[in-house]
């Protein structure tokens, strides 16, 4: 999270250097405020999902939109429709039971000791949209701005695990094969349904690269209440004890790395 925050100052700073050593060319009007002559439509779609690909890691929280947003002299306009994978360790096994199997072996029975084990895996995902408003603070090569907007949307939580056997050699137990093997077998489920709605705070700068090409950097935490409407619930093993239940969430780490065609 730090080096996230790093890069995000780095940036900022950068183009707040960039833009006084331009300071000659800058255009103000009467008020001494800096008067922007070109297209006010943007474009963009967050490409900071890919860092986290490119870096061979998995980002807590994949929120990937597109967004449009348009300038006023000192407000932007933003609109988005937002798609966010929530990460969730998928290596948990727990060891359920023992059993002695008769198997064939070169057409004679042998007894083995097996070993049943249980684990997990989950799908947890949003959609929404989201329409806000935001303070500009406009210069020659860069814009500042801070704002906020609503969000609305839908959200999905889906909690499922499996049972599969591996042969018992003794304890201690060294390695456990994690990856999903051909003889798993679907035990039990939760699936539940949430209504999103709640706000996001944006703080960022977008970078003029060219009269056609803005790139926005932005730390965007959200605040939600995630609504319950529905659970489907499967569990032979009684392993889901407590309910998940409508709630409050602070989600405070999103940084948006946005490329925009300015039109």
């Amino acid at each position: 999270m730090k080096k996230i925050f790093a890069i995000f100052v780095f940036l900022i700073c950068f183009a707040a250097i960039q833009a006084q050593n331009e300071t000659e060319s800058v255009v103000f009007d009467n008020d001494s405020t800096y008067v922007d002559t070109l297209n006010k439509n943007l474009i963009g779609l967050n490409v900071y999902p890919a860092f986290g690909i490119l870096g061979g890691g998995r980002l807590p929280n994949t929120k990937i939109f597109v967004q449009y947003k348009h300038y006023f002299d000192h407000t932007n306009l933003r609109t988005s429709l937002n798609y966010i994978s929530f990460y969730r360790n998928n290596d948990n096994v727990d060891i359920i039971r023992t059993t002695r199997d008769t198997i064939v072996i070169e057409g004679a029975p042998v007894i083995a000791d097996s070993m049943v084990f249980r684990k997990f895996y989950y799908d947890i995902y949003s959609y929404d949209a989201r329409l806000g408003l935001e303070a500009a603070f406009p210069n020659r090569n860069f814009r500042f701005y801070v704002g906020g907007a609503i969000i609305g949307g839908y959200h999905y939580t889906g909690e499922y695990y499996y049972h599969y056997k591996r042969e018992f050699t003794g304890y201690p137990i060294q390695y456990v094969n994690l990856t999903y093997p051909a003889n798993a077998e679907t035990v039990g489920y939760r699936k539940t349904r949430f209504i999103k709605a709640g706000m996001d705070f944006t703080i960022g700068v977008d970078i003029n690269i060219s009269p056609n090409c803005v790139i926005s950097v932005q730390y965007a935490p959200e605040l939600v209440y995630y609504h319950k409407i529905k659970q489907e619930l499967l569990d032979p093993d009684l392993f889901y004890t407590r309910d998940l239940e409508s709630e409050f969430t602070f989600v405070p780490d999103y940084i948006d790395f946005v490329v925009n065609i300015r039109f």
